[in-house]
């Protein structure tokens, strides 16, 4: 067992888990959406005997052990080691497509990505500045998403091809724009979300057909940019119904 927390808590670090091409999974319902999923698992842990009884293959440890091998201040009770995927890109029946551009909070990634998934956006594009998929703070905040969509990272002049190819109309949440309330998502659409920090930088806004922007009345300078994203799939999926 030794050699498994030695192993498993290395994977907390991207080198690693570019290395073995695995990644960590902590939380009894990520490890089951996993389980559930088409990702190859690694191996699995759990101090619930029970729930070991009732997924063959998993391995019983004890707290100590899930301590040694957890990133989490309070470890949870179940741990699995997957494969990472291969994306595929296939944007034919895809309305829309988030855009992240340079987006470095491994919260505001993973609750992107679960956002998605709720409103029915199954392709996220991300700069390769973005916060990896697999690091694993990104991979709780999906809350098991991850396993479901679709995520794809690559350089600004081959996502411009990608979308202008598959006839996407390319907007960019912005401080100045259209406002989102005015806006039609009637036609195929790629949404850019920028980072806090820098908002949408110029290697993208080369890309951009309109500047799109969410109204507020108050002091704040920006919304946090997985808010953004929610108020732009919102307003994406009610344009829809």
């Amino acid at each position: 067992m030794k050699k498994d927390i030695k192993w498993v808590r290395s994977l907390q670090q991207k080198k690693f888990r570019n290395e073995s091409a695995c990644f960590v999974v902590e939380g009894r319902k990520g490890v089951e959406e996993g389980l559930k999923s088409d990702f190859r698992v690694h191996s699995f842990y759990t101090t619930d005997a029970d729930w070991a009884h009732a997924h063959p293959g998993a391995t019983n440890t004890t707290m100590r052990e899930m301590e040694q091998m957890s990133a989490l201040s309070t470890p949870s009770p179940y741990l699995a080691v997957f494969y990472q995927d291969e994306p595929k890109i296939d944007l034919h029946k895809e309305d829309a497509v988030i855009i992240l551009d340079g987006i470095a909070d491994p919260g505001n990634m993973g609750t992107i990505i679960r956002t998605a998934e709720w409103f029915g956006i199954a392709t996220i594009l991300c700069t390769p500045d973005c916060v990896e998929l697999y690091n694993p703070k990104v991979v709780q905040a999906t809350m098991g998403s991850v396993f479901r969509m679709n995520v794809i990272s690559m350089g600004e002049e081959q996502m411009s091809h990608l979308l202008k190819s598959h006839d996407y109309y390319i907007v960019a949440a912005d401080l100045k724009g259209t406002s989102i309330y005015r806006y039609d998502f009637k036609q195929k659409t790629a949404i850019i979300i920028g980072s806090e920090s820098h908002g949408v930088r110029p290697a993208m806004r080369s890309m951009v057909d309109e500047f799109i922007t969410i109204p507020g009345n108050g002091r704040a300078e920006s919304l946090n940019a997985s808010v953004a994203a929610t108020v732009f799939m919102s307003q994406w999926r009610m344009n829809r119904e």
